[in-house]
């Protein structure tokens, strides 16, 4: 399968990319979790030091490395394949040197057009996964689309509306209309 099959959905923290990435799934569309929610879950569940709280290195090279993988079995779906977060990202938290970088973001390539979600006051919540403020999320939107910038992609704006408007948004854009 081609990376314009690939399509990331990205952006602020709470700002309803995980349920727009769910919505998809519960549509019939490949889609693969936030690697680093899935292992932040995972980790917690067994009482595994490995917490962006404890070891952040560790722990952003066990997302970069889902990533990857999850990368690698999107090969083998029907397309279109949709990712909550991806690669470019990961690498940027890993404050890698720029080679390493260049070599993650320019080996898994994805659709040139990523779509991000803004910060969005009003859906935002804290839980026992997203603890810190909606401030602390509007202050890392800028570089979490930074990274999509600086790795060659384009951004596309999710428009703020329900979760079903979204998922067809979207669809419209990638060629799959809901």
């Amino acid at each position: 399968m081609g990376i314009e099959n690939f399509h990331v959905i990205t952006g602020a923290s709470g700002a309803g990319k995980s349920a727009l990435v769910a919505a998809l799934d519960n549509l019939g569309y490949a889609t693969f979790q936030e690697a680093a929610l899935a292992i932040l879950r995972e980790q917690m569940s067994c009482n595994d030091k490995i917490l962006p709280t404890g070891d952040r290195t560790a722990f952003m090279e066990m997302v970069l490395a889902r990533s990857i993988r999850d990368y690698q079995e999107a090969q083998a779906l029907n397309a279109p394949v949709f990712f909550d977060r991806a690669i470019p990202e990961w690498t940027r938290f890993l404050r890698a040197g720029e080679g390493y970088r260049h070599v993650a973001t320019e080996r898994y390539r994805y659709s040139n057009t990523v779509f991000v979600a803004a910060p969005w006051s009003e859906i935002y919540v804290c839980d026992h996964e997203r603890t810190h403020s909606f401030e602390r999320a509007e202050k890392s939107y800028e570089p979490t689309v930074a990274a999509y910038v600086e790795a060659g992609y384009e951004v596309c704006l999710i428009p703020k509306v329900s979760i079903p408007e979204r998922a067809a948004f979207i669809l419209g854009q990638v060629g799959n209309h809901a």
